[in-house]
């Protein structure tokens, strides 16, 4: 198994990473201040959890301004052949 599907798996292992692409679904992007507002979890917590789906490349970040921008990387996904709505819904 290559590297990158091991980094894929491991940060589909964790509820708050579920509960993060659960939030973005249905979402063209979302800022990061707008999630954390939905977590009760530091601000430094959640940027690992961003950083873990990031190096995945399940997740796609910009900056605007100050600002940290996400989206579902969902044309890697579907390379992939998987389909992340399911896999959200099935761990809900």
């Amino acid at each position: 198994m290559s590297k990158q599907a091991v980094k894929l798996f491991k940060a589909l292992s964790d509820e708050t990473r579920i509960d993060i692409l659960r939030r973005l679904l249905g979402k063209k992007e979302i800022a990061c201040k707008e999630l954390l507002s939905n977590f009760s979890l530091s601000q430094p917590t959640l940027s690992h959890h961003f950083n873990k789906l990031i190096d995945a490349n399940i997740l796609k970040e910009r900056k605007e301004g100050v600002s940290h921008i996400y989206s579902i990387n969902y044309q890697y996904l579907k390379e992939l052949g998987i389909d992340i709505q399911k896999i959200v819904a099935q761990s809900a």
